[in-house]
């Protein structure tokens, strides 16, 4: 209807309903039109993430009005992003006849961890590589920054996960999650606990070099047979560069948060979905230049 975009009238009988009842927008009150905008924009700037006050200074909007744009936005991020994660896995599990097979990998990265002076020198809650994100028990023992499972294919989709700890529990629930046991896994040698995955290999991180000129072996990220864990290091080198953006989140909302970037990367392998979020690359290509 003409002023009410999020009003549509029926032809016949003149019934009028929200285009946005029961979803994410739903008592949105500014221009629809800002979601495509900001969309396409965050697409096509991945891996850089888009802040709310980078939307505030684009749309010419108050910071609290982009920030529930942005949270929206995330929102239905995640649900798509939940999707082809769904998508993937019966993929994965039922492959198609091919020369090349799809290759997973897995590691875990810590984001915002909390360094001994910031925890005025006190002893850590857990005596684990995952200590740096929690304080100690003398002060509460709560978990300060965000641990990371990232898991992908090797030239496809990546998804990621926050855990309170990296031990089997969490790691292996969260593979059992994305990936079927069929696919091949490449992982470093913090994955020992998996027995049930046939096609699991790992690399030595410690690896000690036979040359007494040096500490450690060349061959720590890739072993003689061609098993390689740059895909997961790499994966979580773009994932700590994008996080720059933001001065601190939340651990409460930090799945949310990586369920932005992970939808943002993956849309580059569905270009259909990529074109319907987007409305159109070329039209706005279009607009930009009549403009």
């Amino acid at each position: 209807m003409k002023g009410r975009e999020s009003i549509a009238s029926c032809s016949s009988c003149h019934k009028m309903v929200s285009l946005t009842a029961n979803t994410p927008f739903q008592g949105y009150k500014s221009n629809l039109a800002y979601i495509s905008f900001i969309i396409w924009d965050m697409v096509n700037q991945y891996p850089k993430i888009m802040t709310s006050m980078e939307i505030s200074r684009k749309l010419n909007l108050s910071y609290k009005t982009s920030f529930y744009l942005k949270k929206r936005l995330k929102i239905i991020f995640s649900q798509l992003n939940e999707t082809l994660k769904r998508n993937l896995y019966v993929e994965l599990k039922n492959p198609v006849e091919s020369d090349k097979k799809p290759i997973a990998v897995a590691d875990s990265v810590v984001l915002y961890s909390s360094s001994l002076r910031a925890n005025k020198h006190r002893s850590r809650r857990y005596k684990t590589g995952t200590a740096s994100i929690y304080a100690s028990n003398s002060i509460g023992g709560y978990q300060i920054g965000s641990l990371i499972h990232t898991i992908g294919i090797n030239g496809g989709m990546t998804f990621y996960k926050s855990i309170p700890l990296n031990n089997q529990e969490y790691l292996g629930k969260d593979l059992d999650d994305k990936i079927p046991k069929n696919v091949t896994l490449y992982t470093d040698e913090g994955y020992t606990f998996i027995w049930d995955r046939p096609n699991h290999k790992m690399v030595n991180h410690s690896r000690r070099s036979n040359d007494s000129r040096y500490n450690l072996s060349r061959e720590r990220w890739v072993t003689k047979e061609g098993v390689s864990s740059n895909g997961a290091e790499a994966r979580n080198n773009i994932l700590k560069q994008s996080f720059r953006s933001y001065g601190y989140v939340s651990l409460k909302f930090s799945q949310l948060y990586l369920d932005e970037i992970s939808f943002l990367g993956n849309i580059r392998f569905v270009p259909e979905l990529r074109s319907l979020l987007s409305l159109g690359e070329v039209n706005f290509v279009g607009l930009g230049n009549k403009s």
